[in-house]
């Protein structure tokens, strides 16, 4: 069950990585620089440079040949500039998008952001991130459209309080509110640990259900 997790040193990132440790599964952290891979390996984690801004499609698919499951939780967090935006969120996703069905990857996991719905463009919730609400619109479009297995994540406000493991999942909520990056990585390893679980897209705040339940029992198909 070899897994990439593309992004391993960002917020959400970083607790997915220590859940899959502390539980056993293989997996391998993917991040930009040196300084990172040596600390995760210093940790006796398995990292390996993967950088989606400047990595050629062919260079990352090289990189995710022995993976059988990918996830992508990269991104600008659109706190940077547009250019940044397209760079990371639109033509990253899209290359590493492409690089996993080249490499012959069974499952892609996007973390997305919590609506990337084209008439989510204009809300008042997303106007002050609408190149990154743009980007991952599209980005999420190319997956749907890619043929690959796909699940795509799609997180409320996020927060780095301490997660209970409890969240509230559905298709689409009246409205956002909070959700912790561990719990965010709560929902992520549940749904890269359980082949039950692929194919799903959701929305994720904090809540009152055991991540493990909330996933199991969601079926938007």
């Amino acid at each position: 069950m070899s897994i990439l997790v593309i992004g391993a040193n960002g917020g959400v990132g970083t607790h997915l990585v220590q859940q899959l440790k502390d539980n056993k599964v293989d997996f391998t952290a993917g991040v930009r620089i040196e300084e990172q891979a040596s600390a995760l390996k210093n940790k006796d984690v398995k990292a390996l440079l993967i950088d989606v801004a400047n990595d050629s499609i062919e260079e990352m698919a090289e990189k995710m040949t022995d993976f059988e499951q990918v996830v992508f939780s990269v991104g600008s967090g659109g706190s940077t500039g547009a250019d940044q935006t397209i760079i990371v969120d639109l033509d990253g996703a899209v290359k590493a998008i492409d690089a996993s069905k080249q490499a012959g990857v069974e499952h892609f996991v996007m973390v997305s952001t919590w609506d990337s719905r084209r008439e989510a463009f204009d809300t008042p919730e997303a106007e002050q991130l609408k190149p990154y609400t743009i980007a991952k619109h599209h980005a999420d479009v190319h997956l749907r459209n890619s043929g690959l297995t796909h699940t795509i994540v799609h997180p409320g406000i996020l927060t780095d309080e301490a997660g209970s493991g409890k969240v509230d999942i559905d298709l689409y909520f009246d409205g956002i509110k909070d959700v912790a990056r561990e719990n965010v990585a709560h929902v992520l390893y549940e749904v890269v640990t359980n082949k039950d679980n692929r194919g799903k897209e959701l929305q994720v705040l904090d809540g009152s259900t055991a991540a493990a339940e909330a996933v199991k029992n969601f079926n938007n198909k």
